[in-house]
């Protein structure tokens, strides 16, 4: 139940960020050039640098995250590996007296 629940809130959070991107879009409509240093790139609307910026900082955001999960994980499995050993040893030890 709550994974048909997850799922079209997630599409109606997805609908409507794209609706209010092409909002955005339209209603900035002034071209900019975005220079950077000695780098000087092509004019173009302003609507379209400030989304290109946030899909790049929601992409590092997420493999950011990414990374820490798997470095989480690594983490766990390595202390449950331990925590099996340490368990069997002590096992071992109670039995020996």
């Amino acid at each position: 139940m709550l994974r048909w629940l997850r799922a079209a809130l997630t599409l109606i959070v997805l609908s409507l960020s794209i609706f209010l991107g092409a909002v955005f879009a339209t209603q900035n409509t002034v071209l900019v050039p975005l220079i950077l240093g000695s780098l000087e790139l092509a004019e173009q609307p302003m609507a379209v640098w400030l989304l290109s910026f946030l899909i790049v900082g929601v992409v590092l955001g997420s493999l950011m995250s990414v990374a820490l999960m798997i470095r989480q994980r690594a983490t766990s499995a390595s202390l449950k590996r331990e925590n099996a050993r340490l368990h069997q040893r002590l096992n071992r030890d109670v039995k020996d007296g």
